[in-house]
C-alpha cells in the first residue's frame, strides 16, 4: 500500500509539472501575441491602412509627412526565403538519404557531428564567412559595386538551413521499420526502388517536419542577410540587387524609434506580419503533409 502512494504521488507530482510548464509555455506565446497585436493596431486600423502598409507606401520615415511602408521588406524575405530553400531543400534530403540508407557507419558518424557542429555556429560566423569570400566574388564576376545582394544572402542561408534538413530527414529516414526494406527486397525490386517507393514514401511526414524546420531557420534569420542583404530599403528586381528583409529592418530601425511613435508601431506591425506568414506557411506545409500522409495509408 506505501509503495503504491508513492508511485500514486510520483505520477501526479510530474503531472503537475508538466502541466505547470505547459501553462508558462503556452501563456509566454500568448501574452506575446497579444503584446505585437496592441502595438501594431494603430497601424492597420487607426494611422494607415493594411494596403498602403503592405503595398503602396514606401519606407520613408524622414518624408514629409512620414510612411511607414514595407513592401520592399517582404518582397526582399521571399526572394531570400525561396531561393533559400530551393538549394537547401533537395541538398539537404540527400544529404539525409545518403545518411541513412547509404554511408556505411563510418561515415556516418563522422558526418552526422560535422552536421551538429554546423547547426551550432552563430549567424554572424556564417555572416561574416559569406563578407569576406561570397561578397567579394559577386563583385569581380557580375561587376557590381558591392556584393552585398540577394542572392548572396540566400547562399549563406541555404547552408545555415541545412544542417537541421538533413539531420531531420535522416532521422525520419532511419525510423522507416527495417521490415518494410526487406519485404520491398524480396520482391527483387533494385535498391533505389525500394528507397524511391518505401522509404520515401513511409518517411513523407518526417520530410515534411524537415522542410517547416528549414523554413523557420530561414525566414527568421537576422544577423547573417543584415550583414551580407545589403541593407537597402529600395524594391528588390533582381536576385543581385540590394535588399532589406524584415527582420534586418526590425533590427536596423527599432533602436532609433521613439516608444509609442509611428514608427516604433510600424515596426511592431512588421513583426506581426513576418509572424502570421510563418504561421500561414506552417499551415500549408502541415496541411500538405497530411494530404500525403492519408493519400499513402489509402493507397
Amino acid at each position: 500500500m506505501l509503495i503504491f502512494r508513492r508511485h500514486f504521488a510520483s505520477e501526479m507530482a510530474t503531472m503537475a509539472i508538466t502541466f505547470a510548464a505547459l501553462c508558462v509555455g503556452g501563456c509566454t506565446l500568448l501574452f506575446i501575441s497579444g503584446f505585437i497585436v496592441r502595438e501594431a493596431y494603430p497601424v492597420f486600423f487607426e494611422d494607415s491602412n493594411i494596403f498602403a502598409f503592405l503595398i503602396s507606401d514606401p519606407w520613408a520615415p524622414f518624408g514629409n509627412p512620414p510612411r511607414f511602408g514595407i513592401v520592399h521588406a517582404w518582397i526582399s524575405t521571399f526572394i531570400i526565403t525561396f531561393v533559400s530553400l530551393l538549394i537547401t531543400v533537395p541538398l539537404g534530403l540527400g544529404i539525409g538519404l545518403f545518411l541513412s540508407e547509404i554511408a556505411p557507419l563510418t561515415v556516418r558518424t563522422v558526418l552526422q557531428p560535422c552536421l551538429d557542429m554546423l547547426a551550432g555556429i552563430p549567424s554572424v560566423v556564417y555572416g561574416f564567412f559569406g563578407y569576406v569570400t561570397l561578397v567579394p566574388l559577386f563583385e569581380n564576376l557580375f561587376g557590381m559595386a558591392t556584393g552585398e545582394s540577394l542572392l548572396v544572402a540566400a547562399i549563406v542561408l541555404s547552408f545555415m538551413a541545412l544542417p537541421f534538413i538533413a539531420s531531420t530527414s535522416a532521422e525520419a529516414f532511419r525510423a522507416v521499420p527495417d521490415e518494410l526494406r526487406e519485404a520491398a527486397m524480396a520482391q527483387g525490386v533494385t535498391r533505389w526502388y525500394m528507397v524511391r517507393r518505401v522509404v520515401v514514401t513511409s518517411a513523407m511526414s518526417g520530410m515534411f517536419a524537415a522542410v517547416a524546420l528549414g523554413f523557420a531557420r530561414a525566414i527568421g534569420e537576422t544577423l547573417a542577410v543584415l550583414m551580407l542583404a545589403g541593407n537597402s530599403i529600395a524594391t528588390p528586381g533582381s536576385l543581385l540587387d540590394r535588399g532589406q528583409p524584415l527582420t534586418a529592418l526590425i533590427a536596423t530601425e527599432l533602436g532609433e524609434a521613439g516608444l509609442g511613435s509611428s514608427k516604433y508601431h510600424a515596426l511592431f506591425a512588421a513583426g506581426l506580419t513576418l509572424m502570421c506568414v510563418i504561421v500561414l506557411i506552417n499551415a500549408l506545409i502541415w496541411h500538405w503533409k497530411g494530404r500525403f500522409v492519408r493519400r499513402d495509408a489509402h493507397a
